[in-house]
């Protein structure tokens, strides 16, 4: 079994413990505002995962149980015993994760624009293919597959925060991008613990989204018995930029219920 590694990460706030976890391949970067907000009144951590933003990439296969053992680590040598976590896109695979080995830490969870399903075969193909690519052209190649698909239609190509995350792909180790590409597609279906996870969900999708399809979202609602569901409007797969007060909103309403 691979050995965790140490998590660059930002702490704000006291108060219940609030992880926020990024999307591939960017990092903690992206919930800068969230986390400037939320600290007000919640002890807020935004790590960067295993091979993105200021954290280690060995090479290997990034499983998305080593990067939530990297996580779970994280909360260890914070001390933090219970946390709500929250994921976006490959972040919430790594919750699922996390979930599945240590249920007994989560307060609640969050997914933002993510699935619990398994890639398609079709899916895992695509992504051992874009591996070559990036391997024969570099990270580069990444970020011109993913920028045009990542916001909602009606966002220009000279929307200011669309650079900025052109900017956090390209800085994105090649191992990182190479592990979580690997990791995610041998990731396992996690359908059948939905009706398991008996703690309080949120679930944020853009209406937008051409990477994973806001039905997903509804329909893991669905399954999950204390789920609580937010389309957000004019957003695609990177919402938290997009429309960042719709997701504050959602986030106070979902944490504020924890304390009721």
């Amino acid at each position: 079994m691979a050995d965790t590694v140490i998590l660059n990460y930002s702490e704000a706030g006291r108060g219940i413990p609030v992880i926020l976890l990024h999307g591939f391949p960017l990092s903690g970067a992206i919930w800068h505002e969230q986390q400037k907000q939320l600290s007000e009144h919640y002890r807020v951590i935004v790590p960067d995962l295993r091979g993105h933003g200021r954290s280690p990439a060995p090479r290997g296969v990034y499983e998305m149980d080593l990067l939530a053992r990297d996580v779970l680590a994280l909360l260890d040598t914070l001390k933090i015993e219970k946390a709500v976590v929250i994921g976006h896109s490959m972040g919430g695979y790594v919750t699922l994760a996390a979930w599945k080995r240590a249920p007994e830490r989560f307060l609640a969870l969050g997914l933002v624009a993510s699935q619990a399903g398994a890639d398609t075969e079709e899916g895992r193909q695509n992504r051992h293919k874009l591996v070559e690519k990036v391997v024969a052209n570099g990270v580069q190649v990444v970020a011109e597959a993913m920028l045009p698909k990542l916001f909602a239609a009606d966002h220009p190509a000279e929307t200011p925060i669309i650079e900025p995350v052109r900017q956090l792909m390209l800085s994105t180790p090649l191992a990182g991008i190479v592990g979580s590409l690997q990791g995610m597609a041998a990731r396992p279906d996690c359908g059948a613990l939905l009706p398991k996870i008996n703690i309080p969900a949120l679930l944020l999708a853009g209406d937008q989204d051409d990477i994973i399809a806001p039905e997903k979202a509804q329909a893991m609602a669905a399954a999950l018995p204390m789920a609580s569901l937010t389309l957000i409007a004019n957003a695609g797969h990177m919402p938290m930029l997009e429309q960042p007060d719709a997701i504050l909103t959602a986030l106070r309403k979902f944490l504020s219920n924890l304390g009721e």
